[in-house]
């Protein structure tokens, strides 16, 4: 079937409870002299009657279409229309507004005649009715005509700044948008895209003409009081300037740098007179975080007093105040330095804190906060997790005077750790006066000052990996959370604790990311997939996904694949050295030049974001996890699972239990990763051969394929973010109740 033509004009009308301005605003667009356009408009969950007039209009004007969705936001309702515009153009228009009747012709006619990227035109406020204000008030160009995006960018911090930023006056070329959303769960969302927008723009073309009309209504998000979402706009200022700097434009830095300043020291003297909320008091901690990172800018900037830019230092190093505790749980996760949380630049503890900090969104069950490492990405990421507090630190340099401390420390008998990570971080542990201080990972001996400072009552160790417990751990903490009876085990055998002071915490994984493809879109993107990275649909493809470092095994995997006769069984391995943070090592190298030899049967793709993993496991036909150490868990494994893939791994740590019900293929291990150090275990078959045995007894089995398919994601739906977050929670408020 032949696919209907384009429309030249997409219009996006988000909708949520404008069942009274909702009519003005479709008729002014049905109304249009310019006809060639489609008008989507997205019901963001309405409780009025608004989602029922949007199917009514759609029912009498065949280009009228209608999203209905789950509340989720004015950033989320454009950007649902956006994923279904069809439009050459595309425009935004509020459903409390009204647009004039040739609105659409003359953008339209203005990108045509000029070729621009961008078509602006002026505005007119209106009242609550829709009527001109007794003292008209417009919105225009400083100067109409065509100019270079990036040109107009020194008009965003004029007079006329809403004439350039804000998303509804304009008409834009569809390839503007490719690859380009607001962000979700925002408010001043323009703030964070226009200048991307302005930046890509070759031309510009802006019109005097009076062609959108914006009703000024009472209750509307640009109208109400001090919320937590306030900090939206101070966290798009600071992405903005982080972008001219980046793009080595230090006129525009200094340009943005004042009112992105001024906006935050607002917000600081409101929350300091406002009843401070968790919620709020967490968008602070995060926007302070954003503002520091701007302090190297603050000396260049013209545009701010002296006065000012003393008051920009004190707040945005300044302890921050914290609200009282409540009848929740006040709970702190401390993560080693390394990788940030959310976990942007990938990583297996950050991940799980961040599904932790999700999932305290929708339940809100505890008052949680996260210390982890400065990343800028993730920072303004943080924002979309509410009710979670992040404190970034950057790590400290490890100075004379602080190891002259460390020492001296010593021999006094109060030892402090000798990263100063640990003692940086102390200040703000004890303001936060937190119930459970849990210890993520890495040198759980670091936080040995905290815990004698607040108590080792208060602290828990979250063991990620096998950790042999010890008079020392034991001094520091009281209790420990085990992702799996091995690792609990081990523990125990060490520790002077109880079974009672321990509990099991299964990881988890995002099954509403990580599951079969259920509809024809998701099996048509893992098949594209399939094909862009060269394997034919007969091919039988095995994945590794993780970190391609020794203890995984992925050496013995390309041994077994040498061993495989059959040309169409394909390896394909995701991952790499440490997630984001590094793209190569010795080993990976070495991996690559041991493909060599199989040519294009072996694939690497290196580091893939958890966002796209979901179509890797559902392109494979099983997945291969040789660990050669005593691999604690193994969320990926929970991943393919999840996703129907057939599982082959090793008798290693935890995973069978992890694998348990799947189905999935154990292996035992002819060679242990063990002190950095790869050791035979004689008596044991070689793994690359039993691997390539039971890859080729798979292929030639699909019944037994299609069972483990079927049996992954039932397997998986025990580790799931609810389950772990609820988990946690019983956990720490039964442990609390024995103190």
């Amino acid at each position: 079937m032949r696919e209907a033509k384009r429309p030249a004009v997409s219009v996006i009308v988000p909708v949520y409870k404008v069942e009274d301005c909702l009519p003005a605003c479709a008729e002014s667009l049905l109304g249009q002299t310019f006809a060639d356009f489609e008008l989507i408009f997205v019901d963001d969950g309405s409780p009025d009657g608004s989602g029922a007039l949007c199917d009514g209009y759609a029912a009498r004007d065949a280009r009228v279409k209608v999203i209905h969705q789950k509340n989720g936001g004015l950033s989320a309702a454009r950007n649902s229309g956006l994923n279904i515009a069809r439009g050459e153009a595309i425009a935004f228009v509020d459903s409390d507004d009204v647009v004039a009747a040739d609105y659409l012709e003359k953008l339209h006619a203005a990108l045509e005649e000029t070729g621009a990227d961008m078509a602006v035109c002026a505005v007119e406020d209106v009242d609550d009715a829709g009527a001109p204000l007794r003292e008209r008030v417009f919105t225009a160009p400083e100067e109409a005509g065509v100019f270079p995006g990036r040109d107009l960018l020194k008009r965003f911090f004029g007079p006329s700044s809403t004439y350039y930023t804000v998303a509804w006056n304009k008409l834009y070329r569809r390839k503007l948008w490719e690859g380009l959303r607001y962000p979700d769960g925002r408010i001043h969302e323009d703030d964070a895209v226009a200048h991307l927008l302005f930046w890509q723009a070759e031309k510009v073309v802006c019109l005097a003409d009076v062609l959108y009309f914006y009703r000024l209504r009472q209750g509307s998000i640009c109208r109400t009081g001090l919320r937590p979402s306030a900090f939206d706009g101070v966290d798009a200022a600071a992405a903005r300037c982080r972008f001219f700097a980046a793009h080595s434009r230090p006129d525009l830095v200094a340009l943005a740098l004042p009112g992105a300043w001024r906006r935050y020291l607002a917000l600081c003297a409101q929350c300091e007179a406002a009843p401070l909320t968790w919620p709020l008091a967490a968008r602070w901690q995060e926007a302070q975080a954003q503002m520091a990172s701007l302090l190297p800018h603050l000396n260049a900037c013209p545009g701010l007093s002296a006065r000012e830019k003393l008051s920009c230092r004190r707040w945005a190093k300044r302890a921050l105040p914290l609200p009282p505790k409540t009848d929740k749980p006040r709970v702190a996760l401390l993560l080693p330095p390394g990788l940030p949380v959310p976990a942007v630049k990938g990583g297996a503890v950050e991940t799980l804190a961040e599904h932790l900090a999700r999932q305290n969104g929708l339940e809100k069950g505890m008052e949680l906060a996260v210390l982890c490492q400065w990343d800028e990405t993730a920072a303004g990421e943080s924002a979309r997790f509410a009710d979670t507090l992040f404190y970034y630190q950057t790590p400290p340099v490890q100075s004379l005077g602080h190891r002259l401390k460390v020492r001296f420390s010593a021999l006094l008998g109060k030892p402090i750790h000798w990263n100063r990570w640990y003692a940086a971080a102390l200040p703000f542990l004890k303001r936060l006066d937190a119930d459970w201080y849990l210890g993520e990972g890495g040198d759980l001996t670091g936080w040995r000052q905290a815990s004698r400072a607040l108590g080792r009552g208060r602290f828990a160790a979250h063991l990620h990996g096998e950790t042999a417990g010890s008079p020392v751990l034991d001094e520091i903490y009281s209790r420990a959370l085990c992702i799996s009876e091995f690792v609990r085990k081990g523990w125990l055998a060490g520790s002077a604790g109880s079974v009672q002071q321990t509990a099991l915490l299964l990881n988890c994984a995002d099954l509403g990311l990580f599951r079969p493809a259920e509809n024809e879109q998701a099996a048509a993107a893992a098949a594209a997939l399939r094909t862009r990275l060269g394997f034919a649909p007969d091919d039988f493809v095995v994945l590794f996904c993780g970190r391609t470092s020794p203890e995984k095994g992925v050496h013995q995997l390309l041994a077994a694949m040498a061993n495989i006769p059959d040309g169409q069984v394909k390896l394909l391995v995701v991952g790499s050295p440490f997630f984001a943070a590094e793209s190569s090592s010795e080993y990976a190298d070495g991996l690559k030049a041991q493909a060599a030899a199989l040519g294009e049967r072996v694939k690497f793709t290196g580091f893939v974001h958890n966002q796209l993993l979901p179509a890797y496991y559902r392109l494979a036909n099983a997945a291969c996890f040789p660990a050669l150490w005593q691999e604690p868990a193994g969320i990926t494994a929970i991943e393919a699972m999840a996703c129907g893939c057939p599982v082959i791994a090793t008798d290693s740590g935890g995973m069978p239990e992890y694998l348990a019900g799947s189905g999935a293929v154990i292996l035992p291990r002819s060679e242990v990763y063990e002190d950095g150090r790869l050791l035979p275990v004689e008596g044991v078959p070689p793994l690359e051969k039993t691997i390539a045995e039971a890859i080729l007894a798979l292929k030639a089995d699909p019944a037994r394929t299609a069972a483990m398919s079927a049996a992954g994601p039932a397997a998986a739906a025990r580790c799931s973010p609810q389950a772990y977050y609820r988990t946690l929670l019983t956990t720490l408020e039964g442990w609390r109740a024995q103190k």
